[in-house]
């Protein structure tokens, strides 16, 4: 059995469950961002088993999809509206528009403040939230990138490079070692801080190593020994382009 598909009610409809079996003594059950619920167990757990576990559980799956459903149909960054969630820093907001005599934003514990001369302009605050989130991107990463140059790569007499921010379908970020420049995604500030470095990092080593080679992760191990944990953590849990 590789599959389960579980009935989660009228609301929430059924939803396939990924069966993982695996060399281990728990039972792991994960709702992840994409609606994806996979359950990894131990190799010798029977399906009926699996059965009565994922039925036992149904609640706790359906709060789960329901809570990323709600917010996962903004997480483009487009089409901002007043009460609607994204990720920041790998944590869920929620935006709100305050009527305003200037126009700015302002980002307080779990929400991000749009104050708005006009809040019933669309395309200003879509306007309004695309600059500040560029800006804020920008500023993040090249503090973020300009820490890990001085703590690791100006001993390997690697030039500062430049970075440029853009969005990207695919990728997380890019490097071009012949124009000593990294190119990072926008979305990513939607991720962990842990996660933000590790492709920071990732790129920087591009420098050194242009291709993925047995010495390139050689090199990211010796400096972020948790690389590969931050990389599914990435993978996993930050929605681009819903």
């Amino acid at each position: 059995m590789d599959n389960i598909i579980l009935d989660l009610g009228a609301i929430s409809g059924s939803i396939n469950v990924q069966i993982v079996r695996k060399n281990i003594k728990n039972v792991h059950l994960k709702v992840f961002r994409d609606l994806r619920v996979v359950v990894s167990v131990p190799s010798t757990v029977s399906d009926d088993w699996l059965t009565v576990f994922l039925q036992s559980h149904v609640k706790w799956i359906e709060g789960q999809v329901a809570k990323y459903k709600k917010s996962s149909g903004y997480n483009t960054l487009s089409n901002i509206r007043g009460g609607t969630s994204t990720q920041l820093l790998g944590k869920d907001v929620r935006i709100y528009k305050v009527a305003s005599l200037t126009n700015r934003i302002e980002l307080e514990e779990k929400r991000i403040c749009l104050y708005m001369t006009n809040p019933e302009d669309e395309q200003l605050a879509q306007n309004l939230f695309n600059a500040w989130w560029r800006d804020t991107a920008i500023q993040l990463y090249t503090s973020e990138m300009q820490s890990l140059h001085r703590k690791i790569f100006i001993k390997h007499n690697v030039k500062e490079p430049s970075i440029v921010v853009r969005k990207m379908n695919t990728l997380w970020g890019s490097c071009s070692p012949a124009r000593n420049k990294i190119t990072l995604n926008e979305y990513l500030l939607k991720a962990d801080l842990r996660c933000i470095q590790y492709v920071i990092l990732h790129e920087l080593a591009h420098l050194i190593y242009p291709n993925h080679s047995k010495q390139f992760y050689n090199f990211l191990t010796i400096y972020m020994p948790d690389w590969e944990e931050r990389k599914k953590q990435l993978d996993n849990e930050v929605v681009q382009g819903l």
